[in-house]
């Protein structure tokens, strides 16, 4: 019996060791996979960077790991749907009518197409894209007894309404969307190699323009052309343009510093990737709004409203997006748009 119990403990962790190992492969292919993407989508000429692989493991990881907990924090999927815009307060926040949500996933090729292929399938899992806007307007506010006329308040509206990758199940659309944090991640690294080779070929064409404007600045110094000037004529000054191209020349030096070889590619690109909270971050909206979205700040109004509680999610410094993770079902799809007609 005891001979048994060992044997088969010996087999449980084999068989431990082997998932293990098995995971650690998965792990490391995915890896991999991931930095050869990097490396097709910023330069592929990074490859002959001895050991590039080992240089954008760290960076890379990171950006991998941080996506996977940016999508996890995103809330459980909401149902979107005529019944849902009646009954939930958050649902009706976000659509002015219930043929408006029905049109925002309607107007979706990947809706419907997604419907198509999966004859059997009632709902899609999606994600909802939108901006949040907030606008001054002046209205009506009761105070105890008294309703009180042209008092400002905050108008909230939701617009630009996008569907995302809809799919069969809740899993796989986060699996999905954490492939697109980072791959929002990478484009924003190319994005900022792009910035700073644009910002060096505008420096070279001013320096070189500021050299043309010196060298003509001599030419007519030395020449006839200062003697034959008259009063209101303009007169070139030499130190200013000496100023301008030696600040011009300085800011050059600067950004080529960081692109100068492959090596700071590499470097650029970890500046981004091993700093991933820095440049894709997630948020909470919270506010109270009324049955017209109108924000009740405060204890200000005793007017009832509820509690909305959303995802912001920004990319830099400009993007700002509302994220939802929705349940729309095919039974609400509208046909499709016959441009035709």
């Amino acid at each position: 019996m005891i001979f048994h119990n060992l044997i088969s403990a010996v087999g449980q962790s084999l068989a431990r060791r082997k998932a293990a190992e098995a995971d650690a492969r998965a792990r490391n292919n995915q890896l991999r996979s991931a930095i050869e993407h990097v490396v097709d989508e910023i330069n592929p000429k990074l490859r002959a960077v001895s050991g590039y692989r080992k240089k954008l493991r760290p960076a890379v990881e990171r950006s991998l790991a941080y996506s996977a907990s940016l999508v996890e924090q995103l809330p459980e999927a909401v149902a979107v749907n005529g019944k849902a815009w009646s009954a939930d307060p958050t649902v009706r926040a976000l659509f002015s009518g219930v043929r408006d949500l029905q049109r925002v996933y309607s107007d979706s090729d990947e809706v419907h197409e997604y419907f198509d292929r999966h004859a059997g399938e009632e709902n899609c899992y999606a994600l909802l894209s939108m901006l949040c806007r907030e606008r001054s307007v002046l209205g009506m506010e009761m105070h105890g007894d008294v309703m009180r006329r042209d008092v400002r308040q905050t108008s909230v509206s939701f617009a630009d309404h996008r569907v995302v990758k809809p799919v069969s199940s809740q899993a796989a659309l986060r699996k999905e969307l954490e492939q697109r944090a980072f791959e929002a991640l990478v484009a924003y690294a190319l994005e900022t190699i792009t910035q700073r080779v644009s910002s060096r070929n505008t420096l070279q064409e001013q320096r070189q323009l500021l050299d043309m404007q010196l060298r003509l600045a001599h030419a007519k110094s030395a020449s006839l052309t200062p003697l034959l000037a008259g009063k209101g004529d303009e007169v070139i000054d030499i130190e200013a343009l000496r100023k301008q191209q030696q600040e011009t020349g300085e800011a050059l030096d600067q950004v080529r510093a960081g692109l100068m070889t492959l090596e700071d590619y590499i470097d650029r690109i970890s500046e981004v990737l091993g700093d991933p909270q820095t440049h894709l971050r997630i948020g909470r909206v919270s506010m109270r709004l009324n049955k017209m979205n109108i924000r009740l700040d405060g204890a200000a109004s005793a007017e009832d409203g509820h509690e909305l509680d959303l995802t912001e999610v920004s990319l830099g410094e400009s993007l700002r997006r509302i994220l939802l993770i929705t349940r729309f079902p095919r039974i609400e799809l509208l046909p499709r748009k016959d441009f035709l007609t």
